[in-house]
């Protein structure tokens, strides 16, 4: 009875002590100016004796974001061209970002880098992309200030300053600010979003991915894949951030949210639901010359760009769309139909995520920004457009044929399409070029919306204030009431480089004392109070690097008056120009912008390269490694050994698997028989399976050997048990690269997009795989092709 009583009054106490506790206010130091975070505790304010009875204990201390400051919910999309939404008089209907729109203010001067990693570097720190390490993508580094990939400690970024004053932070979707080196279960993971203030991640590491088997990442865990019938990878991301919100709320009503959520729409692959493509059937078939003037015709009448704009000529680069075979128009028009249903879904998925903000009380107070592309639409797939995005690269040849016949599953599971760089350059209006250019407005204006709840004086309008991604972090600190710090985590904090643009939400006015550079490979832009100074070195973006006899000559446009960029007035203005080229020069040594490298993807890659391994081990069933982890196969002849214990004389499953059907291989059983399945693409051209015509021998090495004097060569198959040879094959052409970039070598299993149709549709290997070893022979030709 007695031990009863002791433990009723124990219970007792606990839980009055944690009534008592639970309300008590959390508090900062009211002598912190949150100019260092963490914010430092506050001196002991109890007392202590010998008895606990007579002593006091410290007055609870805890981080919260100050009173009424804002959830933030930060939306960046990815290769969206000023003039696709509706929202900026495009003809993709976005029915959510026009809602936000109508009760905030639209900015149509707003500015990015030009190209993926650098922008979002840009918008997560408030800083320029070079002065974060971010000069060019996380798949390039280069052992330069500007270029290494890394963002530093001195730049810490929105979110975890964020999260160290008191909000809850949270990320869904594309981070593509992980070098290949750091992307793969050994880390580090201090450039993961969880390393740079995201308490929860859910989403793809990398450039692009499938939309219906993609690579899906919980914090740093790689998730299972999901079965054929799951839902697309827009309706998963939105239903995660729902949920998200829903236990955050549920644990801390009281405390508020940074949502960033970033899709990686209308990137390529382009892929979307059948139903939603069947929308734009018909709608583009006039081609993208005509869709330019009538986008232009529509932004105008819309007042999303003034009157007194021009609209630009096409390049001669970008071929005209009459001078297309009606094939190819087919291809193109389905190609866009495509594109325009990616965006429209994802719009979607957005608004099932406002919406339940709304129904749950958490739009009360919700500061929305929403950046309607990392840069410009993308032209990367040339005048031809592409099933495979990756085609290029690895020199895929895709005849009028071939593309028509895929007609009718393009956008499915079976494609990894990317359009024609005509319609790039249509959904970039009434601007010039298009994704990669600093020089031109088409690769670095995009839309953005800023809206807090009814904050707007003038909702619905259009703002032509200059603006651009560093601007992002500096507003969210100012609606949050927080200053951007001097010390985090110990480190002294280089300052922000953008301006807040709240300000904008009483009153549009210009701002003209402003200096901004833009640079990606090579390409040169620079922004002064209205002013716009170019130099382009005549590389597209289907090249690897710009032809020797372009001309480099400064241009000069005055953007107050052509919003456009379509009149150089460098010859008249020879003063203005010697002063901007000054401008630019400051700028660019102090934002660490040098050594200026034009050249992209494998020749840039190549410069910087370091030395790579020659032997591989791997140690058993279940190893999955991103294929930029993996070794590099690309021009290089190999031989990989595998060890292999089935479980039974009939067993089937993947030995090693690489890449996808898209471009990658497959070492597999077939009821105990080997097979080899190489393909460089889906086209039956491209695709070679050699299959053994008696079962495997347990007690000896399972040997794949592959034989090609370099890169996109043809290549010679063997596959042997022990010293006797099963069978024998050729490939036509090797690829460089797998596809997609979220792809991986796996062990006993193929994750991922499927390299081949496996028997009985199952690909986990019945028995174990103790060992398998790869060697690299060395490279028969220079790395730099």
């Amino acid at each position: 009875m007695k031990g009863k009583r002791i433990a009723h009054l124990g219970a007792a106490a606990l839980a009055l002590a944690l009534g008592v506790n639970a309300q008590v206010r959390a508090q900062t130091d009211p002598a912190s100016s949150r100019s260092v975070l963490p914010v430092p505790a506050p001196a002991f304010d109890g007392s202590i004796t010998h008895s606990v009875g007579e002593s006091h204990p410290a007055t609870p201390f805890r981080v919260t974001a100050p009173a009424n400051a804002p959830n933030v919910f930060l939306f960046m999309s990815d290769d969206v061209g000023l003039a696709m939404a509706s929202t900026f008089g495009g003809p993709v209907p976005t029915p959510n970002l026009d809602r936000i729109a109508q009760a905030g203010v639209r900015f149509n001067q707003f500015h990015t880098t030009g190209i993926c990693s650098p922008s979002r570097a840009a918008l997560l720190t408030g800083r320029n992309h070079h002065n974060v390490g971010f000069g060019h993508l996380a798949d390039l580094p280069a052992g330069y200030p500007g270029y290494t990939a890394q963002i530093p400690r001195e730049t810490a970024p929105l979110a975890e300053i964020l999260k160290l004053n008191g909000y809850n932070t949270a990320m869904f979707g594309k981070t593509h600010n992980v070098r290949h080196a750091d992307a793969s279960v050994a880390g580090p993971f201090d450039q993961w979003p969880t390393g740079q203030g995201f308490e929860y991640f859910w989403g793809i590491v990398g450039g692009d991915s499938d939309q219906y088997q993609p690579a899906i990442y919980q914090g740093t865990t790689r998730l299972p894949d999901v079965p054929e019938d799951a839902p697309m990878m827009e309706a998963r991301m939105a239903s995660e951030a729902i949920d998200w919100v829903h236990n955050q709320q549920a644990a801390a009503p009281d405390k508020p949210f940074f949502l960033y959520y970033a899709p990686g729409s209308t990137h390529a692959p382009h892929q979307a639901p059948a139903d939603w493509i069947a929308r734009f059937a018909g709608r583009f078939d006039g081609g993208w010359d005509a869709m330019r003037d009538e986008s232009f015709a529509r932004m105008k009448a819309q007042g999303i760009i003034p009157e007194s704009t021009q609209l630009t000529a096409r390049p001669a680069e970008i071929a005209a769309w009459d001078s297309l075979s009606p094939a190819r128009q087919r291809f193109a028009a389905r190609s866009m139909e495509v594109a325009a249903a990616m965006l429209a879904y994802q719009d979607a998925q957005l608004g099932r995520v406002l919406d339940e903000l709304e129904r749950t009380g958490e739009g009360r107070n919700l500061l929305t920004i929403l950046v309607i592309g990392d840069n410009g639409a993308s032209a990367e797939s040339g005048n031809e457009g592409t099933l495979n995005e990756l085609g290029k690269i690895n020199g895929l040849i895709e005849d009028e044929a071939w593309l028509t016949a895929n007609l009718d599953r393009m956008g499915g599971p079976m494609t990894y399409q990317a359009y024609p760089a005509g319609w790039a350059w249509a959904m970039n209006t009434p601007l010039r070029w298009t994704k990669q250019y600093a020089s031109m407005l088409g690769g670095i204006r995009n839309g953005m919306i800023l809206r807090w709840n009814e904050r707007a004086a003038a909702p619905g309008s259009v703002c032509a204030r200059f603006g651009h991604l560093v601007d992002i972090a500096p507003t969210i600190l100012e609606a949050a009431q927080l200053p951007v710090p001097a010390r985090v985590n110990g480190v002294a904090q280089r300052p922000m480089d953008g301006k807040s643009l709240l300000s904008t939400l009483d009153a549009c006015t210009p701002d003209h004392t402003r200096t901004q550079y833009f640079e990606m490979g090579g390409k040169i832009g620079l922004w002064h109070d209205g002013w716009f100074l170019a130099q382009d070195d005549g590389r597209t973006p289907w090249m690897l690097a710009p032809p020797t006899d372009a001309p480099r000559d400064w241009q000069l446009y005055n953007l107050r008056e052509d919003y456009s960029q379509s009149r150089d007035v460098a010859a008249a203005n020879p003063a203005k120009v010697a002063e901007m080229v000054a401008l630019w020069e400051r700028e660019a040594e102090a934002n660490h912008v040098y050594p200026l490298d034009h050249r992209f993807g494998f020749l840039r890659a190549a410069g910087h390269r370091p030395p790579g391994r020659s032997q591989f081990d791997y140690w058993g069933k279940g190893v999955s490694v991103p294929a930029q982890s993996a070794p590099m196969f690309a021009g290089r002849s190999f031989t990989l050994s595998a060890e292999i214990a089935p479980a039974s004389a009939d067993a089937s499953g993947v030995v090693v698997a690489y890449g996808s059907r898209f471009a990658g291989w497959s070492l597999y059983l077939d009821k105990g028989r080997p097979v080899f399945t190489y393909a460089a693409s889906t086209h039956p051209d491209d695709r070679v399976t050699i299959r053994a015509k008696g079962r495997v021998d347990p007690g000896k090495p399972l040997v794949l050997r592959l034989e090609t004097p370099g890169p996109r060569q043809g290549a010679t198959l063997a596959l042997r048990s022990g010293e006797d040879t099963l069978a024998r094959g050729s490939v036509r052409s090797t690829f460089l690269m797998p596809a997609g970039l979220g792809e991986t070598l796996d062990l006993g299993r193929d994750t991922g997009v499927d390299v081949t149709t496996y028997p009985g549709g199952e690909d986990t290997f019945a028995g174990e795989i103790p060992h398998v070893a790869i060697t690299l022979d060395p490279p028969a030709v220079r790395g730099d092709h």
